[in-house]
């Protein structure tokens, strides 16, 4: 039960609230210090249902030891120190909650465990002696009786990172973890505040995080702390401590620390949400439309909890969080509450508790309703543009294997699969008639000429397409026969494009494409009775290839550079958990009630804490402007976005100096995905020292070797790909002896 500090009358300080919504708190209960309209804002209804703790210890099986904060007077100033670790119990009996529990009316805590003071006189060495004693537990730690886990704010931070991105909030929490200590003014309730809540954040370890009043003998104390006696945790490659205060400035804390290790660290830094105590417990359950049914109490919970206990009815009001394997919902205002206050989603559904024998109904929200939840949080409705609809439909198609489209001999074939038939005769001429001028068709002038030439002709319909057989898109794509052959099952069984032939007819000589099942229908093998998809091979008919509807529709509108985008954001994140929720291609923004579009967004990362990372995608470099960028910026602002981004199929050779701002007019980062990012298919994060999304000169293969042909290197990582990824991909390690792989 975290403490909030706030002026009788007043609100809150706003920088609670994230903490609020995004921990396992019901609601704001206590001193009705607070107006009725704030606690009805972030509470839920019942939130004040609870069970009494000593109508849980009569039944424990031990008589616990219980270390209290007792023996110390209410005037101390180690008071809140040992207030805010020890806890204290009730000494008279709670009448009507006794007899409401069925318990004695008189009973006691004294009469179901021993309750002990503190027996020695208060200091930084008798603080961490009496809670690193196992031989008793401390009241606060009573409270999680029955509750078996503690969900503990992470703190294993691995290797130091030197990004300039914040992509799960404080970079402070992840560095210090529970390694802190304050140092307060005697009776500063901000500071017990403090205190209480970075311990309730890492489940009342026995060791940091503590506090010290500010005293003539502090230095001596921090001193104590500094040469560890038991207090430190070890963790990660590196050991870091900090100092921080909300009563004592941080210059005083700097003067405090001098010549030791700690470093002085701003609390709300250090602040984040509460997981708290539970029971945990795996389960499987088969989701459809997004529903599926479970047991109020698994067979884990009922042990844990006791069926006694259970089936006396004092289980219905255990609340029932169910998320959903790698899939953590990112915290939401709209998402946790609705608006008659019945709670919604925290990280994954929340349920109230129901009878030992019943079910509970559990919804899982898609990831657009996700998106719509977090716009609405903003004041924002969300909608998908004609791009992004187009992208998301190729995405789906492609069953997320993006990096199928991560070569630029595969841009080609795109590019030509779905370009109008007569456009290349148009284009072939002009070349030529460059050519005879002396003209260099590299220029920018010709480029954009070109450009132009391709919006005057106009999209493709799909009976408007030309088609290619095996032969030229493996030259296209500059594959081996056996990688394009891969390519080509991938993608005609993905429906990214369409087989089928040639025919021609003997009295006028048109040609025409059909679909392969016109010609030829599919087989059946006589042996096993399973259908033959294809079975001629590859090249035994010539099969004719060209684009379906799906592949048309994203490639006019030019969403290959926004899917790349995605994939590599995605990649680079992904490896870090809980970083990223999930990527959304072709957003547009409206201010809630509108119905103009106030910004469109080509891609939009939602990262695992509910903030946006936004981004431009153009297929050129030189799409990009200054307009463009203020756009985004300006967009990003608005939802107040941690950092931006502009990618690009082009080479960043080919990129002039918009594409290479690092920030934006306030300062946000900005970083740059150029083909050196979007073709490579390593997908992993930047090493040891490097920033994420650095901008690269080069493709990574390269370093400083420029002699390497870069076409034919990517041609061949993205045919190695191609075969390592098709067959059956688990034989190699169902069956390593078996050199067929």
């Amino acid at each position: 039960m975290p403490i909030l500090p706030v002026a009788e009358g007043s609100e809150l300080d706003p920088r609670w609230l994230p903490i609020l919504m995004r921990s396992n708190i019901d609601g704001i209960v206590g001193r009705n210090l607070i107006p009725q309209s704030e606690v009805d804002k972030y509470s839920e209804i019942y939130a004040d249902a609870t069970q009494p703790l000593l109508r849980q210890l009569v039944e424990l099986a031990e008589r616990p030891k219980v270390q209290t904060c007792r023996g110390i007077a209410l005037d101390n100033p180690w008071y809140l120190s040992y207030l805010g670790v020890f806890g204290d119990l009730p000494e008279v009996a709670d009448g009507d909650s006794n007899r409401r529990n069925g318990l004695r009316i008189d009973l006691t805590f004294a009469d179901v465990a021993d309750i002990e003071s503190v027996g020695l006189e208060p200091s930084a060495a008798g603080l961490v002696t009496a809670l690193c004693d196992w031989n008793r537990t401390t009241a606060v730690e009573l409270t999680r009786t029955r509750l078996t886990s503690g969900m503990s704010g992470g703190y294993n931070k691995g290797f130091p990172s030197s990004s300039r991105f914040s992509w799960g909030g404080s970079a402070d929490r992840a560095k210090y973890g529970p390694n802190i200590l304050v140092v307060y003014e005697p009776g500063s309730v901000d500071d017990l505040a403090l205190l209480w809540n970075l311990r309730a954040r890492f489940t009342h370890p026995r060791k940091f995080p503590l506090a010290i009043p500010l005293l003539d003998s502090t230095p001596a104390d921090i001193q104590f702390f500094a040469d560890d006696h038991g207090a430190h945790h070890f963790f990660g490659l590196g050991h870091d401590i900090a100092i921080t205060s909300f009563s004592v400035s941080l210059d005083t804390l700097r003067s405090l620390v001098a010549g030791t290790h700690f470093d002085v660290v701003e609390p709300w830094n250090l602040l984040g949400e509460i997981h708290g105590y539970c029971v945990s417990s795996t389960e499987i359950a088969h989701f459809s439309d997004g529903e599926a049914t479970v047991a109020s109490f698994s067979p884990t919970e009922a042990e844990s909890l006791g069926q006694s206990y259970l089936g006396s009815s004092h289980g219905t009001w255990l609340k029932l969080t169910t998320i959903v394997s790698g899939r953590r919902l990112p915290p939401s205002p709209t998402m946790r509450l609705d608006k008659y206050q019945n709670p919604g989603y925290l990280y994954g559904r929340l349920s109230s508790g129901g009878k030992l024998s019943g079910f509970t109904k559990i919804q899982q929200p898609t990831g657009q309703e996700v998106l719509s939840a977090l716009a609405a949080d903003r004041g924002l409705e969300v909608r998908f543009s004609a791009p992004g609809k187009s992208a998301e439909h190729l995405v789906r198609a492609a069953d997320g294997q993006l990096s199928m489209f991560a070569s630029p001999g595969i841009t080609a074939v795109l590019t030509r699969l779905t370009r109008r038939g007569h456009a290349s005769l148009v284009k072939r001429r002009l070349n030529q008639y460059l050519a005879g001028h002396g003209v260099d068709e590299s220029a920018d002038r010709i480029q954009i000429l070109t450009e132009k030439l391709d919006r005057a002709i106009g999209s493709a319909d799909l009976e408007e397409v030309g088609y290619m057989n095996f032969d030229r898109l493996r030259t296209f794509s500059g594959l081996s026969a056996s990688a394009a052959a891969r390519w080509i099952e991938w993608a005609v069984g993905s429906r990214v494009i369409l087989q089928g032939v040639e025919s021609k007819c003997p009295s006028c000589g048109h040609k025409q494409w059909r679909p392969l099942a016109d010609v030829v229908p599919h087989l059946t093998c006589h042996g096993c009775g399973r259908r033959i998809d294809n079975p001629f091979g590859h090249q035994k008919i010539d099969y004719q290839y060209r684009a379906s509807e799906t592949l048309l529709r994203a490639m006019s509108n030019d969403v290959l550079p926004a899917i790349l985008a995605m994939r590599h954001v995605a990649d680079v994140l992904g490896w870090r958990d809980g970083a990223i929720f999930g990527i959304y291609p072709g957003i547009e923004l409206l201010e809630e009630g509108s119905t103009v579009v106030s910004a469109e967004i080509d891609v939009v990362a939602v990262l695992g804490n509910g903030k946006w990372i936004v981004g431009e995608c153009k297929t050129n470099a030189r799409g990009l402007s200054e307009p463009d960028l203020l756009k985004l910026w300006a967009a990003a602002d608005r939802v107040n976005a941690p950092a931006t981004f502009v990618a690009t199929l082009d080479r960043s050779a080919n990129c002039d100096d918009p594409w290479k701002a690092t920030t934006d007019p306030n300062g946000r980062p900005h970083f740059a995905l150029t083909a050196e990012h979007l073709y490579d298919l390593r997908g992993i994060g930047p090493a040891y020292g490097d920033d994420f999304f650095a901008w690269r000169d080069n493709y990574p293969f390269l370093g400083t070797d420029n002699t390497t042909d870069v076409e034919q290197h990517l041609q061949k990582q993205f045919a190695d790909y191609l075969l390592r990824t098709g067959g059956d991909p688990r034989k190699r390690s169902r069956a390593p002896w078996d050199r067929t792989l």
